[in-house]
């Protein structure tokens, strides 16, 4: 099983794939992160891998910046095991 640690919070969350996207995983678990549409249109939910991968099975329609992923539409890549790291703090 992988581990998504949230950099700002410390919060260390394990990521078994059961949840729809990252966004899901962290509100189950009462972190309040950034999100507009949910739909990975909007980029509001971007927030910076710091390390590890992320796939988009569902796809989308938004652009993350280099370096960053849309939490809303995003999974752990199902290959990598191990722990990823994940800023949790304001893009803006």
């Amino acid at each position: 099983m992988s581990k998504i640690i949230f950099q700002k919070s410390g919060v260390e969350l394990n990521w078994g794939g059961s949840e729809e996207n990252i966004l899901e995983l962290a509100e189950i678990h009462d972190l309040d992160l950034a999100y507009g549409c949910r739909m990975g249109n909007c980029t509001a939910c971007q927030q910076k891998v710091i390390s590890g991968e992320v796939e988009y099975p569902t796809g989308h329609t938004g652009e993350p910046d280099e370096g960053y992923a849309l939490l809303c539409c995003c999974t752990l890549k199902e290959s990598y095991l191990g722990r990823s790291r994940i800023s949790d703090g304001p893009y803006w």
